[in-house]
C-alpha cells in the first residue's frame, strides 16, 4: 500500500501559504471566469485545490458542484489550522468519482475542534486531468444535532460519528452505483480501533487494484499502523507486500490511507484470497480476509497467443540445435552449470520487468543473485583444486546449498521452490553419489570385457 493521502497533504500544505484569500493551487493551474472555477492538473501524483480559509466557531456545511474531465480520481476533505493559519489536520475524506463524470452536488461537514480556528476545502486530484467547481458557499449549521454528537460522543467506547462515517458513506454512494465496479467493504470493529477497507470484487489482467483504508482510533494516540497484505492462489501464496504508516493516529480522529497497484498483464484468471493483517504499534495484529476474481480480457488473450507463439519458436529452435547445447552443458563445470542457470534466469527477470510484474521480478532476481553465488563458490573450487574435492558430492551439496537459501527466504518465494530443489537434489544425490564398491565392481567387469 505506496501512498498516503493525509501524508501527501501535510507535506504539501505546509510547502505552501494559505494566508492569501484566492483558491490555490499545488501542481494545478487556476482559471475563474467569475462564476465557474477550472482547475488543471499538471502532473501526476497528488495535486491539491484549496479553498481560502473561513473561521470556525460553530459547524460549517461545505456546499459545491463539481465535474471532471480525464482524472485518475478526485476526492475532497476538510483541513483545519489554527490562529496563526498552520494546518492540524484533514478529515471527513469524500471520494467523488475517477475519470470523467458530470456535475455532482457535494456537501461537506467541517465541526469545530479545540486549537482550530480556521477551516477550508480541500479537493485532491490524483494525475493529470481537470475539474469544474461551481455554486461554492460556505455556511453556518444551525446547532441542533451535529455539535451534540460531537460533544456527548467523545468517549473512549463511542468515537465521534463525525469523523468515522461521511468518508465511507460517500464512497458506499459512489460505489454502489457503479456496478461496474462491484465494491466490497470489510470491517475490524473492536473496543480501541475501527478499520474499514475498500475494494473491488472484479479485476481484470492490467488493471489498477485500489485498497482505501479508513482507521479510527478509538484509544490514546498511534503513531504507527504496520498493515500487511498476502495474496493466495489455490492456496498458494503468490504475493506479499507489507509498509509502515508513520503518522499521529489521535483519538476519535478517521485517517484515510489508501495503495495502488497495477494488475501485471500476466495474471492468470481465476480467485485470489487476500489476508490482511494491520498491528497498531504495541496492540495486537488484526486479521481479515476476503477474495476477488481476475477475469481474462481481450490483452490476456493477446498476451497468452504471444507466449504460446514465441515459446514454440524456442522449442523449435532448442530442438533444432539440442545436440549442440547438450554437448556443451556437458562440458560445463558445476560453477559454469550454476551461472548458465543465472544468465537464462536474468532473461527471463527482464521479459518479466518489461511485463509490467516488477515484485515477481525481484523475486527472480534474488534467485539469479542465489545461482550466480553457488557458481562462483564451485569455480573458486575449481580453480584451488583442493585434495579432498570430489565433483558429484559437490555438485548435491551445491544443490541443497541452493535449497536452504530458498528455504530461508520462504517469505518471499514461499516453501514450494525450496522443496523442489530438494527433492532435485536428493534425486541428483541417488544417480551420482554410488557406493565405491559398486563403482569398482563395475569397472573390474569393464576391464575383462576389454581383455
Amino acid at each position: 500500500m505506496k501512498k498516503l493521502i493525509p501524508l501527501m497533504l501535510i507535506a504539501m500544505l505546509f510547502t505552501f501559504a494559505l494566508a492569501q484569500e484566492e483558491w490555490q493551487g499545488n501542481g494545478i493551474n487556476i482559471e475563474h471566469n467569475g462564476t465557474v472555477l477550472k482547475a488543471t492538473s499538471t502532473r501526476e501524483g497528488f495535486n491539491t485545490l484549496i479553498s481560502p480559509q473561513v473561521p470556525i466557531n460553530t459547524t460549517l456545511k461545505y456546499s459545491f458542484s463539481i465535474k471532471g474531465e480525464n482524472t485518475n480520481g478526485v476526492l475532497a476533505e476538510i483541513a483545519y489550522f489554527n490562529e496563526n493559519k498552520t494546518f492540524i489536520f484533514a478529515k471527513n475524506v469524500t471520494f467523488i468519482g475517477k475519470g470523467s463524470f458530470e456535475w455532482k452536488n457535494v456537501e461537506i461537514t467541517a465541526i469545530p475542534f479545540k486549537e482550530a480556528n480556521f477551516s477550508s476545502l480541500v479537493i485532491i486530484i490524483n494525475g493529470t486531468g481537470m475539474v469544474y467547481l461551481d455554486n461554492f458557499t460556505v455556511s453556518e449549521v444551525k446547532p441542533i444535532e451535529k455539535p451534540k454528537i460531537e460533544s456527548t460522543t467523545q468517549t473512549k467506547t463511542e468515537p465521534p460519528k463525525e469523523t468515522e462515517t461521511p468518508a465511507t458513506q460517500e464512497i458506499k454512494k459512489e460505489t454502489l452505483t457503479n456496478e461496474t465496479e462491484n465494491p466490497q467493504k470489510l470491517l475490524i470493529d473492536d473496543e480501541d480501533i475501527k478499520i474499514e477497507i475498500f475494494l473491488n470484487k472484479t479485476y481484470h489482467p492490467g488493471d489498477t487494484i485500489k485498497a482505501d483504508f479508513y482507521i479510527t482510533n478509538k484509544k490514546g494516540v498511534i503513531n504507527e499502523i504496520d498493515i500487511k497484505l498476502e495474496v493466495y492462489y489455490f492456496g498458494i501464496k503468490v504475493f506479499s507486500y507489507e509498509h509502515p504508516s508513520w503518522r499521529e493516529y489521535s483519538e476519535g480522529k478517521t485517517i484515510h490511507i489508501f495503495q495502488e497497484s497495477k494488475l501485471p498483464i500476466i495474471t492468470p484468471p481465476g480467485k485470489y484470497t487476500l489476508k490482511f493483517y494491520i498491528t497498531p504499534v504495541g496492540r495486537e495484529t488484526k486479521e481479515i480476509s476476503t477474495s476477488i476474481t481476475v477475469k481474462p480480457n481481450a490483452k490476456w488473450f493477446l498476451f497468452v497467443i504471444t507466449v504460446i507463439a514465441l515459446f514454440s519458436g524456442i522449442v523449435l529452435l532448442v530442438k533444432e540445435y539440442w545436440k549442440w547445447i547438450a554437448k556443451t552443458y556437458k562440458e560445463f563445470s558445476i560453477g559454469q552449470k550454476f551461472v548458465f542457470f543465472a544468465i537464462i534466469g536474468l532473461i527471463i527477470a527482464a521479459v518479466i520487468l518489461a511485463l509490467g510484474a516488477e515484485n515477481y521480478a525481484n523475486d527472480v532476481a534474488i534467485a539469479v543473485y542465489y545461482l550466480l553465488v553457488i557458481g562462483v563458490l564451485n569455480e573458486w573450487i575449481e580453480y584451488l583444486e583442493p585434495k579432498w574435492d570430489r565433483n558429484d558430492v559437490r555438485e548435491v551439496a551445491s544443490i541443497y546449498l541452493l535449497a536452504l537459501l530458498m528455504y530461508l527466504s520462504k517469505d518471499t518465494f514461499t516453501v514450494y521452490p525450496a522443496i523442489a530443489i530438494f527433492v532435485l537434489g536428493t534425486i541428483t544425490g541417488i544417480l551420482k553419489l554410488k557406493p565405491k564398491g559398486k563403482n569398482i565392481k563395475e569397472n573390474e567387469k569393464t576391464l575383462r570385457k576389454l581383455r
